[in-house]
């Protein structure tokens, strides 16, 4: 349950996101999980990588989220977030079936945030010389992977593949 209205909010929305990511998943050929479709020294990822596939989107989103579920409720208050260490779930997403990989580990970040208490969510962590409330910090999460959606729909559309709508408003179900 919910510890208040701005985390359930965030549970909700960020449930939403990790539908889309399963429906851009789904939507990409097996032939372009692996596929780059620029490769120039102007296509980057930021200052550590310059060729990323929508597998390794994919996996990087699930593992830093992994990594942050696991961090968040040991951390103390005022702590530094730990960097992501290369990982065993990261050896299992290099050999395994990663989309099977990334819907159970999804459905395991999603309950660890969900199960955060609102102490837990008052608590402040520094993040890249940051400092943030864990609640901060799990919006920072959500526009983390909204930002590697967003790189996986260029993909698929220079794939000439049809991405999933991401802006879809039903409003009954809108937070």
């Amino acid at each position: 349950m919910a510890a208040n209205i701005e985390h359930e909010r965030f549970l909700t929305l960020f449930q939403r996101m990790v539908d889309h990511t399963d429906a851009w998943v789904a939507k990409t050929p097996p032939n372009r999980l692996d596929w780059v479709p620029i490769e120039t020294s102007a296509m980057r990822f930021g200052d550590r990588v310059s060729r990323v596939t929508i597998k390794g989107l994919i996996a990087h989103i699930v593992v830093g989220e992994d990594h942050w579920a696991h961090s968040l409720p040991q951390l103390a208050n005022g702590a530094v977030m730990p960097l992501p260490q290369y990982s065993a779930l990261q050896e299992e997403f290099a050999k395994g079936d990663f989309r099977e990989i990334a819907q159970r580990t999804q459905k395991a970040i999603v309950a660890a945030f969900a199960g955060l208490s609102q102490a837990q969510l008052d608590k402040h962590v520094v993040w890249v010389g940051r400092t943030w409330t864990v609640m901060g910090f799990l919006w920072a999460a959500y526009a983390h992977r909204a930002f590697h959606i967003g790189n996986i729909d260029i993909y698929l559309r220079q794939a000439d593949v049809v991405a999933p709508e991401f802006f879809e408003f039903h409003p009954v179900t809108m937070a």
